[in-house]
This record gives C-alpha cells, structure tokens and sequence, in this order.
C-alpha cells in the first residue's frame, strides 16, 4: 500500500490546549490531488488526527464507496487540515463556509449535505453561462445586421400629424411642469389639466393612424391603447409652444414602436446600448438616427416607445429582425439564439409566410421541422395501391391547385408534407393578417427591401414597396376616417369643439 503523504502536519493534541475544539478537515484523493470530502471531528488527543480520521466509518454512501475505491486501488486518502481550534458551537457553521467556497470553486465534493449545494452552484453557474452567452450572440448579431442592413427603415417624408387648433391651443395653456417628474398623487391631484385633452388626442390618432389601428383589431387592444397613450403622453407632458415640432414628434411615434424598436431591442438584448442615446450612437450616421434626435428631449418618454414589445411574446421584435434578416443576408446565427429564431420561422411555416432563404433557415435549425405540417402519408399510400412512388404526391400537389380545395388546409399540408419541402413566398408580406406583432413584421420586410437583402414583389418596384410600409406608420389624411375627422374639424366644428372642452 502507498505511504500516506499529508499534506500539512498531523499533530497529536493535548487534551488541555483543544478541550471542546474541532478540527475542519478534508480528505484528498491521492490519484488525481482533489478535495471529495470536508468534515469535522474533535482534536484527537491520544492519536494523530489522520488516524482518527481513517479508523472513523462515514455514513455516506457516496463517501464510503469512493474510500473502498481509493484503498482497493492500492491507496490511501490523503487527509488535509483545513480549520483547527475551532469551537464546538462554531464547528457547523465554519465547515458549511468551507465547503460552499470549495463547491464555488467546482471541487468534486462527495458530503450528502454538500452535494445538493453542489448541484445548485453547478446550475447557477450554468445558468449564469448560458446567459452571458446568449447577451453575446445578441452582440454579434446586432452589430451584424447594422452593418449589413444598415439600421431602421427611415420614416417616409410625411410624418407630421396635424394637431386640432382646439387642442394645440389648450396644449400652449398647460402648466411649464414636466408631468413625469410629478409623483403618482401629484398628477392624480392635477389630472383635470390633461384629462379633457386627452379623448379628441386618442380620437386624432386612430382616425389619422387608421390601417396601423386596424391591424391590431384581432386579439389584441393592447398596441392601440400603447399607441394612445404614447402619443397622448407625448402632447401633454407640459406647455409646448413649437406645434410644428410637436407635430412632427407625434408623427413618429408609430415609426419609433415599429420600425426603431426591433433594432433598440436587439441592441439592448446585447447590452450595447442602454438608452436612447446610446442607441442613437450606436445607429452612427443613418437616417434612423437623424430621426430620433427629433425626440431627444424627451428622454425616458424616447426609451418606452423604442422597447415597444407589441405584446406577443411568441413573435418578440428582437426575434423577427435577428431571424428575417439573419436568412437573407447570409448570416449564421449563434447557437444561443438557435431556439428563438427556430421559434419564430416555425410559427411561420404552415401560414405560409416563410421566403425559401427563411425555409433553407429552418431547416438547418430543424432538420425535422416539416413533422408540424403532419405525418407524410403518400409512401404509404403509394404502396397499399401499388402505385409508382411518388404518385400520391403529385395528386396531392394538383388537387390543391383545384379551386374546390382552395380552402382546404389539410390537403394544403399534406401536399407539403408530401414534396418534402417547406411551402414559401416570395416576400413575407403578411398582407392580410392583423394582430399585435404584424405592423413590426411588415417593417422589418420592407427594412430588407429597402436594403437590397430581398427582392419587393414582381408587381412593385422597391421604392413602391417600401413607401406602402412607410406609410403605414406615417399619418394617413386620405383614408375615410381621416376625412370624416377633417370635416369635424372645419372652422365651424372647430369652433364648436372649442366650446364643448371643458375651462381649465
């Protein structure tokens, strides 16, 4: 058997120097030098401490076993003193500190108490890992993307949303107080300053942000009621006595929660900025960034439109931008962000809203992603009939071209399934759908026509396509809603509307 090899001294003690002193140990596995338990024993007396520490039987299991191990293998374990003189009543205490620094430090230790404590060090460790990496990815990503899209959508030449002379000029009367550095009490207490501004403000926008309003009509009333507020908020902070700059302001909120948010997100995501300014910096000298110095003073008003989540956490606005772009430019995504952007494409895939680069994307990811469309069922039907392999297929194929089918969607599915191949489009459009995230999705489309990543449908030039987007979150004063608005506000309704807001 191997000579014991201790690591420090093992002294005999006195039983006058050590009466009700304990001894913090640790026992060390001579084959590879590391830590596997720490324990406490009373200072021997009559016998070294490695003597009495060997000749004791521990009740672990895990420790029991890795001593038989150890002394089968023709050695002995190394014992190592760690804390000495240590009061009784302190002994507990004392030997929980050591192992939880050792356990931080990653040994291998064996004690039943210190093994969960392990497990748990090791997860948050993991956890804390698996974290900064993605932060990482989301650097990469974003700086990625800045460099090869160049930024937001830049606003379209009419942004400026007209305010009502009713309302401008209750605006130029409101108190010289920034309303958000009031405490919740101070502005209940002068709530009646904005309160009767506030429904002709929110009645401005829907009619001038009409086709955005409509958009969010399935599902979720949470974006038109961000939209209001964001812009109610904007006008009434306190006295303002540049309309055409307050207008211009207002007009870009949209543009900020739909086209600036994904990139502030996916910047934020990646710690590169954390704030407007910073993000303003980040952009460098873009047409984006030019566009938010408009709103610079307005400072945390700025941050809480550009981190507009659009309320649906599935199609976050980060996620859209990092999967859209990432599959048309050519980018690979780190393997932290593998799940958000898998996520989101696979969401995709059976409306069908996924371009074939997006596809070629998913299926990378996902090498199993077409199992969401159903089981494929032409094999099996090709050999119960006798047919040649791949008949059922192209019969699945034509029957959805059929108009009687049109609306089929399991046939669609099965067909797809069938091709073995994801069904694409040319643009991911969204033409037609309505819901939280899409305004966001058809911005970040037209972002990359704008940048010459994807190609705008065969009926629209790029410049075609990218307006329609631009004004889209621009306001609209041709729409119908928009005209009946107009004629509210002629001198006579507008005189009428004067009269019917409330005296401050």
């Amino acid at each position: 058997m191997q000579a014991l090899v201790l690591l420090t001294s093992a002294p005999v003690y006195t039983h006058s120097s050590t009466a009700g002193a304990r001894v913090i140990y640790a026992l060390i596995d001579p084959r590879d030098h590391t830590h596997r338990y720490l324990g406490q024993t009373p200072a021997p007396t009559k016998t070294s401490l490695t003597q009495a520490v060997l000749k004791k039987r521990p009740t672990a299991h895990a420790v029991a076993s890795w001593l038989r191990e150890v002394r089968d293998a023709g050695h002995t374990p190394v014992v190592q003193v760690i804390r000495e003189q240590v009061p009784a009543a302190d002994a507990p205490r004392v030997l929980r500190e050591e192992l939880t620094a050792r356990l931080a430090a990653g040994a291998p230790l064996l004690n039943e108490q210190g093994a969960a404590k392990g497990r748990k060090l090791h997860q948050e460790r993991l956890t804390a890992q698996r974290a900064a990496d993605k932060v990482a990815a989301w650097a990469e990503m974003a700086d990625a993307l800045l460099a090869r899209v160049g930024g937001p959508l830049p606003p379209g030449t009419p942004t400026a949303l007209r305010l009502p002379d009713p309302i401008w000029t209750q605006i130029t009367q409101l108190p010289d107080t920034d309303r958000h550095q009031l405490s919740f009490t101070q502005r209940w207490q002068t709530r009646h300053e904005v309160d009767h501004l506030e429904e002709p403000l929110t009645e401005t926008v829907d009619a001038l942000f009409d086709e955005l309003n409509g958009l969010h009509s399935y599902g979720a009333k949470e974006p038109r009621r961000q939209l209001h507020s964001q812009a109610c908020s904007l006008a009434l902070r306190w006295r303002r006595t540049d309309r055409a700059h307050l207008e211009q302001m207002i007009g870009l909120v949209p543009w900020c929660m739909y086209a600036a948010a994904p990139w502030y997100r996916i910047a934020k995501a990646g710690r590169l900025v954390e704030n407007a300014d910073q993000f303003i910096q980040w952009l460098g000298n873009t047409p984006a960034a030019h566009s938010l110095k408009t709103l610079t003073g307005e400072g945390d008003q700025l941050d809480l439109m550009l981190q507009h989540p659009h309320a649906y956490a599935r199609l976050r606005p980060e996620t859209c931008l990092l999967a859209t772009a990432a599959a048309h430019c050519g980018l690979d995504i780190p393997a932290p962000l593998h799940g958000e952007a898998r996520g989101m494409l696979a969401d995709l895939l059976a409306a069908p809203m996924l371009t074939q680069p997006m596809a070629d994307l998913l299926l990378r990811l996902d090498p199993a992603a077409l199992r969401a469309l159903g089981s494929d069922v032409a094999p099996g039907t090709d050999q119960r009939l006798g047919l040649p392999p791949g008949t059922t297929a192209q019969v699945l194929t034509d029957l959805t071209a059929q108009p009687a089918f049109a609306n089929d969607r399991s046939l669609r599915h099965a067909a797809w399934r069938a091709a073995g191949r994801a069904p694409t489009v040319a643009v991911p459009d969204y033409y037609g759908w309505s819901g939280p995230a899409v305004p966001t999705m058809r911005v970040v489309s037209a972002t990359l026509v704008h940048a010459g990543a994807l190609q705008p449908p065969p009926s629209l030039t790029t410049t075609e396509y990218v307006t329609r987007a631009q004004r889209l979150l621009a306001p609209n004063f041709d729409t119908h809603a928009a005209r009946w608005f107009a004629e509210r506000q002629s001198p006579v309704s507008a005189a009428g509307s004067q009269r019917s807001l409330p005296d401050r």
